[in-house]
């Protein structure tokens, strides 16, 4: 429900209002990032009504962090796509458990 409410309301709306701006290309990785930017902006103003804890940004980095390196994924991704390789899903669903154990260790909890 969630990711298609912010693809209908953000997603879609930067995508189509950037377009004829910037490409298809670079519309789609900024709305992507958008979405991620407005994700997290969300999570902070959920968990201030929650706790009542002035925001830390630490839940936006972290959406921020994560909207990039998907857009990163999504490049990388085309450019590999194009010479026939494609990662095995053994190595590529543990890639994504570590990146997602290391960074919220390091937003989280590092910063103690």
């Amino acid at each position: 429900m969630v990711s298609h409410l912010l693809r209908s309301t953000v997603y879609n709306h930067v995508s189509c209002t950037i377009t004829g701006l910037v490409g298809p290309s670079c519309a789609t990785s900024a709305a992507m990032l958008v979405t991620f930017l407005v994700a997290g902006l969300v999570h902070e103003l959920i968990y201030y009504h929650v706790t009542c804890v002035p925001p830390t940004w630490e839940v936006t980095c972290f959406f921020v962090l994560h909207g990039v390196c998907t857009v990163a994924e999504v490049a990388v991704k085309k450019v590999v796509l194009r010479h026939g390789w494609q990662l095995h899903h053994a190595v590529s669903g543990p890639l994504v458990v570590a990146f997602l154990a290391i960074s919220v260790n390091w937003l989280f909890f590092l910063n103690c």
